[in-house]
């Protein structure tokens, strides 16, 4: 598997992880701040991952 694969990989277990702490099966509910915080950290992974996607095309 190529490096940019793992990354995108590994980008899209993040987003997936983040996704999963503001769900309704998280452990306990985000703050106003750490959903902010984790909004912003969500965006840029993904403009990120889409940029390794571009990259393998």
């Amino acid at each position: 598997m190529s490096d940019a694969v793992k990354q995108l990989e590994a980008q899209l277990e993040q987003i997936k992880k983040g996704l999963f702490l503001m769900g309704p099966d998280r452990y306990r509910a985000l703050s106003t701040h750490e959903t902010d915080d984790l909004i912003v950290e969500l965006q840029k992974v993904t403009e990120s991952a889409l940029t390794t996607l571009n990259n393998l095309k």
